[in-house]
């Protein structure tokens, strides 16, 4: 009997042994992804430019936007300022020897580009663009550069079609819900605060105007009295609500406008803390499946 529990006892060993080692792997993992973000972290920190831009912009087709970018500044250094976009066949604006720079400007930007001069010594390099278009939408990078070294800031800047809506009351108790200029095409919805679902009693209809926008008109059938509905009209970009009750002969009403911030991509740690634990498992699970 005592050999027989002796036995029980090393095979339970031997069993809980491959996920030791996983788990004991799996810190390993941790440790080498720690000393690798630390690493980057301080090759970032002595870069001998350090240069600060805004993460993400979201602005209206042709309406001007202000790309930021600032840097440390020196006086006793001068220092060139090139805007690039990936994907263009030529710079979106440089300025060196302290004046602007476009003999290779990329035609798309042409007379559409100014930096704030009298602010480059302040350490201001943020890129005014007039009239945005939608094929501005892309990535861009502010690089700063002197005799001594460089660095750069990396931004995303999305252009689309949004604004207001208004809803009216029309004969035969219904709503109707309008806004302009809406690019890409956006998605529909009512809703109430209460009663029966509405997808059988609305009509959605988009018109064509300039570029590749459309105007967006949305109707609400057998609406009734005292009750609150809601249109949404939504892009990835922007998100255009309004509200209205019938009560008696009039409407109440009020509406809303609100742009769309994409949450900013993990970076350092915070993205391979997932892929840790992930590996943790796999190698946890290994460690069972061969001590079968």
């Amino acid at each position: 009997m005592q050999a027989l529990i002796e036995r029980r006892s090393q095979i339970s060993i031997l069993s809980q042994r491959p996920c030791v080692i996983s788990l004991l792997s799996a810190a390993l993992v941790i440790i080498l992804v720690t000393a690798l973000s630390v690493a980057l972290t301080e090759n970032a920190d002595i870069e001998p430019i350090s240069v600060t831009t805004g993460r993400y912009v979201v602005m209206k087709m042709m309406e001007d936007v202000i790309l930021s970018c600032s840097f440390t500044h020196e006086e006793s250094q001068d220092y060139e300022i090139v805007w690039e976009k990936v994907g263009a066949t030529g710079v979106v604006h440089r300025y060196q020897n302290g004046n602007n720079d476009l003999t290779n400007q990329d035609p798309a930007f042409r007379g559409r580009t100014s930096l704030f001069l009298s602010q480059v010594r302040a350490g201001n390099a943020s890129l005014k663009l007039s009239q945005a278009q939608l094929s501005d939408s892309g990535t861009y990078r502010c690089i700063i550069s002197n005799s001594r070294g460089n660095g750069m800031g990396t931004l995303i800047l999305k252009v689309g079609g949004y604004s207001d809506v208004t809803v009216t009351q029309i004969p035969s108790e219904r709503l109707r819900c309008e806004s302009p200029n809406w690019y890409p095409l956006p998605r529909v919805s009512w809703g109430a605060s209460f009663g029966p679902p509405l997808q059988d009693f609305t009509n959605t209809s988009y018109q064509p105007t300039h570029g590749r926008m459309v105007n967006v008109s949305t109707e609400l059938r057998e609406a009734q009295q005292n009750i609150w509905y809601r249109c949404e009209i939504r892009t990835g970009l922007a998100v255009a609500t309004a509200r209205a009750i019938i009560i008696g002969t009039g409407i109440r009403t009020e509406s809303s406008l609100q742009v769309l911030i994409p949450d900013p991509p993990c970076s350092g740690a915070s993205c391979s803390a997932p892929l840790v634990c992930l590996c943790a498992l796999l190698l946890c699970v290994w460690g069972l499946t061969a001590a079968r």
